[in-house]
Protein backbone atom coordinates (compact mmCIF):
# COMPACT_ATOMS: atom_id res chain seq x y z
CA UNK A 1 0.00 0.00 0.00
CA UNK A 2 1.54 3.70 -1.37
CA UNK A 3 0.17 6.19 1.04
CA UNK A 4 0.71 10.13 0.72
CA UNK A 5 -0.91 13.19 -0.01
CA UNK A 6 0.56 13.13 -3.82
CA UNK A 7 -1.51 10.34 -5.16
CA UNK A 8 -0.71 11.39 -8.67
CA UNK A 9 2.90 10.36 -8.38
CA UNK A 10 2.27 7.20 -6.34
CA UNK A 11 0.60 6.31 -9.52
CA UNK A 12 3.52 6.08 -11.51
CA UNK A 13 5.32 4.06 -8.90
CA UNK A 14 2.71 1.91 -8.58
CA UNK A 15 2.19 1.35 -11.74
CA UNK A 16 6.30 0.63 -12.05
CA UNK A 17 5.82 -1.73 -9.49
CA UNK A 18 3.29 -3.79 -11.40
CA UNK A 19 4.89 -3.91 -14.32
CA UNK A 20 7.50 -5.66 -12.65
CA UNK A 21 4.81 -8.34 -11.03
CA UNK A 22 4.34 -7.01 -7.76
CA UNK A 23 0.83 -5.67 -6.10
CA UNK A 24 0.55 -2.11 -5.41
CA UNK A 25 -2.44 -0.20 -4.05
CA UNK A 26 -2.58 3.82 -3.61
CA UNK A 27 -4.67 5.66 -0.87
CA UNK A 28 -4.32 9.34 -0.83
CA UNK A 29 -3.31 9.98 2.79
CA UNK A 30 -2.36 12.73 5.14
CA UNK A 31 -0.40 11.53 7.92
CA UNK A 32 -0.94 14.28 10.34
CA UNK A 33 -4.92 13.77 9.98
CA UNK A 34 -6.13 10.85 11.73
CA UNK A 35 -8.77 10.22 10.12
CA UNK A 36 -7.01 10.01 6.85
CA UNK A 37 -4.82 7.26 8.34
CA UNK A 38 -7.47 5.47 9.93
CA UNK A 39 -8.93 5.10 6.71
CA UNK A 40 -5.61 4.21 5.18
CA UNK A 41 -5.23 0.81 7.74
CA UNK A 42 -8.65 -0.18 7.09
CA UNK A 43 -7.87 0.05 3.77
CA UNK A 44 -4.45 -2.07 3.77
CA UNK A 45 -6.01 -4.74 6.61
CA UNK A 46 -8.95 -4.77 4.28
CA UNK A 47 -6.61 -5.92 1.19
CA UNK A 48 -3.76 -8.02 3.14
CA UNK A 49 -5.55 -8.92 6.06
CA UNK A 50 -2.43 -7.51 8.46
CA UNK A 51 0.06 -4.96 8.32
CA UNK A 52 3.21 -6.69 7.89
CA UNK A 53 5.77 -3.91 7.59
CA UNK A 54 5.02 -0.07 8.07
CA UNK A 55 7.33 2.40 6.80
CA UNK A 56 6.93 5.84 8.48
CA UNK A 57 8.61 7.74 5.88
CA UNK A 58 6.89 11.24 5.58
CA UNK A 59 8.46 14.23 6.39
CA UNK A 60 8.85 18.24 5.87
CA UNK A 61 11.77 20.44 6.57
CA UNK A 62 12.17 23.46 8.09
CA UNK A 63 15.10 26.12 8.08
CA UNK A 64 15.14 28.88 10.40
CA UNK A 65 17.60 30.53 13.51
CA UNK A 66 15.83 28.79 17.09
CA UNK A 67 15.34 32.82 18.22
CA UNK A 68 13.28 33.44 14.82
CA UNK A 69 11.32 30.47 14.15
CA UNK A 70 7.57 31.01 14.20
CA UNK A 71 5.26 28.45 15.88
CA UNK A 72 3.22 27.73 13.76
CA UNK A 73 5.89 26.20 11.57
CA UNK A 74 7.40 24.68 14.06
CA UNK A 75 3.57 23.06 14.95
CA UNK A 76 3.10 22.01 11.25
CA UNK A 77 6.48 20.47 11.19
CA UNK A 78 5.94 18.32 14.22
CA UNK A 79 2.21 17.35 13.12
CA UNK A 80 4.17 15.73 9.89
CA UNK A 81 7.55 14.31 11.63
CA UNK A 82 6.28 13.15 14.69
CA UNK A 83 2.69 13.06 15.18
CA UNK A 84 2.57 11.64 11.63
CA UNK A 85 4.67 8.22 12.39
CA UNK A 86 2.63 8.41 15.97
CA UNK A 87 -0.71 8.13 14.32
CA UNK A 88 0.40 5.71 12.28
CA UNK A 89 1.80 3.28 14.45
CA UNK A 90 -0.86 3.77 16.98
CA UNK A 91 -3.39 2.68 14.22
CA UNK A 92 -1.74 0.26 12.64
CA UNK A 93 -0.08 -1.67 15.98
CA UNK A 94 -3.70 -4.07 16.56
CA UNK A 95 -2.53 -5.36 13.10
CA UNK A 96 0.82 -6.68 13.33
CA UNK A 97 1.16 -9.45 13.34
CA UNK A 98 4.09 -11.63 15.63
CA UNK A 99 7.12 -11.23 13.28
CA UNK A 100 6.11 -7.57 11.91
CA UNK A 101 8.59 -4.84 11.60
CA UNK A 102 8.06 -0.90 12.22
CA UNK A 103 10.54 0.93 10.18
CA UNK A 104 10.76 4.84 11.27
CA UNK A 105 12.95 7.25 9.01
CA UNK A 106 15.06 9.39 11.13
CA UNK A 107 17.74 11.30 10.21
CA UNK A 108 21.51 11.73 11.39
CA UNK A 109 20.38 15.48 12.29
CA UNK A 110 18.05 13.40 14.85
CA UNK A 111 21.34 12.23 16.64
CA UNK A 112 23.14 16.03 16.49
CA UNK A 113 21.56 19.03 15.92
CA UNK A 114 22.99 21.41 13.43
CA UNK A 115 22.62 25.18 13.07
CA UNK A 116 19.47 26.80 10.68
CA UNK A 117 17.30 23.29 11.35
CA UNK A 118 16.84 22.89 14.90
CA UNK A 119 13.21 23.02 14.98
CA UNK A 120 13.48 19.96 12.38
CA UNK A 121 16.30 18.36 13.95
CA UNK A 122 13.78 18.33 17.00
CA UNK A 123 11.12 16.50 15.45
CA UNK A 124 13.68 13.56 14.96
CA UNK A 125 15.11 13.62 18.23
CA UNK A 126 11.86 13.30 19.21
CA UNK A 127 10.94 10.43 16.39
CA UNK A 128 14.08 8.83 17.88
CA UNK A 129 12.70 8.63 21.86
CA UNK A 130 8.99 7.21 20.89
CA UNK A 131 11.30 4.18 18.64
CA UNK A 132 13.26 3.45 21.49
CA UNK A 133 10.62 3.61 23.60
CA UNK A 134 8.11 1.49 21.22
CA UNK A 135 10.82 -1.17 20.73
CA UNK A 136 11.15 -2.48 24.07
CA UNK A 137 7.24 -2.40 24.82
CA UNK A 138 6.49 -4.32 21.80
CA UNK A 139 9.58 -6.61 21.76
CA UNK A 140 7.67 -9.50 23.77
CA UNK A 141 4.62 -9.70 20.74
CA UNK A 142 7.25 -10.04 18.06
CA UNK A 143 7.85 -6.93 16.54
CA UNK A 144 10.82 -5.34 15.68
CA UNK A 145 11.36 -1.65 15.66
CA UNK A 146 14.01 -0.13 13.29
CA UNK A 147 15.33 3.54 12.98
CA UNK A 148 16.78 4.95 9.45
CA UNK A 149 19.43 7.39 9.79
CA UNK A 150 20.15 9.39 6.68
CA UNK A 151 22.47 11.89 5.69
CA UNK A 152 21.86 13.79 3.19
CA UNK A 153 19.55 12.67 0.02
CA UNK A 154 19.44 14.04 -3.63
CA UNK A 155 15.49 14.58 -3.60
CA UNK A 156 12.98 17.66 -3.66
CA UNK A 157 13.15 17.56 0.11
CA UNK A 158 14.68 21.21 0.70
CA UNK A 159 12.44 22.48 -2.06
CA UNK A 160 8.99 21.31 -0.29
CA UNK A 161 10.89 23.22 3.21
CA UNK A 162 9.44 25.71 5.33
CA UNK A 163 11.33 28.55 5.53
CA UNK A 164 11.86 31.12 8.22
CA UNK A 165 14.04 33.66 6.12
CA UNK A 166 16.02 33.62 2.97
CA UNK A 167 18.56 32.19 5.17
CA UNK A 168 21.92 30.09 3.47
CA UNK A 169 22.42 26.87 4.91
CA UNK A 170 25.75 26.64 4.65
CA UNK A 171 28.04 23.75 3.73
CA UNK A 172 26.15 20.63 2.53
CA UNK A 173 27.61 17.31 1.54
CA UNK A 174 26.77 16.03 -1.68
CA UNK A 175 24.58 13.51 -0.76
CA UNK A 176 23.18 10.32 -1.87
CA UNK A 177 20.47 8.86 -4.29
CA UNK A 178 17.15 8.01 -3.04
CA UNK A 179 17.62 4.57 -4.38
CA UNK A 180 20.42 4.07 -2.01
CA UNK A 181 18.17 5.28 0.87
CA UNK A 182 15.59 2.83 -0.16
CA UNK A 183 17.68 -0.49 -0.35
CA UNK A 184 18.10 0.28 3.39
CA UNK A 185 14.63 0.48 4.47
CA UNK A 186 13.80 -2.26 2.02
CA UNK A 187 16.83 -4.47 3.98
CA UNK A 188 15.20 -3.42 7.34
CA UNK A 189 12.23 -4.94 6.51
CA UNK A 190 13.61 -7.87 5.45
CA UNK A 191 16.35 -8.03 8.42
CA UNK A 192 15.25 -6.11 11.07
CA UNK A 193 17.81 -4.47 13.28
CA UNK A 194 18.03 -1.59 15.60
CA UNK A 195 19.82 1.26 13.85
CA UNK A 196 20.31 1.61 10.18
CA UNK A 197 22.88 4.11 8.89
CA UNK A 198 22.71 4.55 4.92
CA UNK A 199 26.32 5.14 4.47
CA UNK A 200 29.57 4.84 6.62
CA UNK A 201 29.95 8.58 6.81
CA UNK A 202 26.62 8.66 8.18
CA UNK A 203 27.78 6.65 11.07
CA UNK A 204 31.02 8.27 11.63
CA UNK A 205 29.68 11.62 11.54
CA UNK A 206 27.11 10.27 14.20
CA UNK A 207 29.76 8.58 16.26
CA UNK A 208 32.34 11.26 15.91
CA UNK A 209 30.08 14.26 16.70
CA UNK A 210 28.67 12.07 19.97
CA UNK A 211 32.61 11.24 21.16
CA UNK A 212 33.55 15.29 20.65
CA UNK A 213 30.81 17.08 20.99
CA UNK A 214 32.84 20.39 21.77
CA UNK A 215 34.87 20.59 18.70
CA UNK A 216 31.86 19.78 16.91
CA UNK A 217 30.28 23.02 17.76
CA UNK A 218 33.81 25.04 16.36
CA UNK A 219 33.84 23.32 13.38
CA UNK A 220 29.68 24.23 12.94
CA UNK A 221 30.39 27.29 14.07
CA UNK A 222 32.57 27.61 11.30
CA UNK A 223 30.91 25.91 8.31
CA UNK A 224 27.36 26.21 9.12
CA UNK A 225 25.99 28.98 11.41
CA UNK A 226 27.52 31.82 10.02
CA UNK A 227 25.18 34.03 7.56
Amino acid sequence: MLAARAEEKLGFLARDIQASGGRALVIQTDVADRASVEEMVGRVVGEFGAVDVLVNNAGVGLSGRVAELRPDDLRYVFDVNLLGPLNCVQEALPHVPRGGRIINVSSVVGKRAIPKVGGYCATKFALNALSDALRVEVADAGISVTSVYPGTTRTSFRDNSRRTKSEKRGWRPKGVPPEKVAEKIAQAAEEGGRDVYVTATDRLFVFGTTLAPGLTDLVLRRFWAKD
